[in-house]
């Protein structure tokens, strides 16, 4: 299953702000961190406000942080939300009649089962499990206060 860059970038801001040891971070500086858009992050992370997983300061000093413990963020969870209405084929996002064989075809269920068996693998994970080496991954987004 190929993930949306949306899920993508929601992952990757989520760990930033991991990393990042409650520090106030902009989306900014996570977008130049991993060198993608700015817009992009910073229509991911008013998603993961509104979601729940970041808390945004406004003005001077502000910026987001995570809202919730990475222990308790299951990736699973967090692509389910970000992925909702998207499926491994067009047929499964929304039964519309569009293929000729949908109603006796059988690769419907062998992909439900497969898509199943992928956020089962996921839910097993939290950012906690992702982020396991801080410092490394602090190194690599050049968070110099983090890599000692």
């Amino acid at each position: 299953m190929q993930l949306t860059a949306f899920t993508d970038y929601s992952l990757r801001a989520l760990i930033y702000l991991a990393v990042s040891d409650g520090r106030q971070v902009s989306s900014r500086e996570i977008a130049e961190s991993y060198g993608i858009s700015v817009h992009h992050v910073a229509k991911v992370c008013k998603w993961l406000v509104n979601e729940g997983y970041a808390t945004a300061t406004r003005g001077k000093g502000g910026g987001l942080r995570l809202a919730i413990a990475p222990e308790k963020i299951k990736i699973g969870e967090v692509v389910r939300r970000a992925e909702r209405g998207t499926g491994l084929v067009e047929c499964m996002r929304g039964r519309d009649g569009s293929c000729a064989i949908e109603s006796a075809c059988g690769l419907i269920a062998v992909l439900n089962d497969a898509h199943r068996a992928f956020f089962e693998t996921l839910d097993r994970y939290s950012l906690a499990d992702a982020t396991a080496n801080k410092r490394g991954i602090a190194k690599l987004l050049r968070q110099p206060e983090l890599e000692s």
